[in-house]
């Protein structure tokens, strides 16, 4: 992905990009959430996952939301047979926490970068038409992973606050 994402660097839009160590697939943002409910959320998290299986997603396709033609967010597809299915369990978990279901389809996605603004958008959307269809390979998913993010100047910074790990 870095490759490609340096390809898109090269285009001179206004987009604040990810840095590599930054790409994650996030199955659900919980927002400022209090220090004792990570201990419960956890819990519920590795009961919920204990029983689902590991399984391969692939990356293949550049896209952007909302739209490629008024992007705020670029980002690679990603596909695989469990990932909507860990998205339910996922969900199901954090309902016993408290957290009500999102009120939006689960759209699996690594983002890449965020567009702060439409300026040279159409240098950037010439090199994306190239990777529309680009296979950027497959993965394992594994574990989920509950991250603190916090926002900084030079971009987000997460800090892992505990893992649940998948049957292997």
């Amino acid at each position: 992905m870095t490759k490609v994402q340096s390809a898109l660097q090269k285009a001179k839009g206004d987009i604040r990009w990810v840095k590599p160590q930054g790409f994650h697939l996030t199955f659900r943002f919980l927002g400022n959430i209090e220090p004792n409910r990570v201990a419960p959320i956890l819990t519920a998290l590795r009961a919920a996952v204990r029983h689902q299986s590991q399984f391969r997603v692939r990356m293949q396709g550049l896209g952007a939301f909302p739209s490629l033609t008024r992007p705020r967010v670029l980002w690679a597809r990603l596909t695989g047979g469990g990932l909507q299915e860990l998205h339910t369990t996922i969900e199901s978990a954090l309902g016993s926490c408290g957290f009500p279901p999102e009120g939006r389809a689960f759209r699996p996605h690594i983002t890449l970068g965020r567009v702060r603004s439409q300026r040279g958008w159409n240098h950037v959307l010439e090199r994306v038409k190239d990777y529309l269809q680009y296979d950027f390979g497959e993965s394992l998913i594994d574990t989920v992973t509950l991250y603190r993010s916090d926002l900084e100047p030079g971009g987000a910074v997460y800090t892992t606050l505990g893992v649940a790990d998948l049957k292997r």
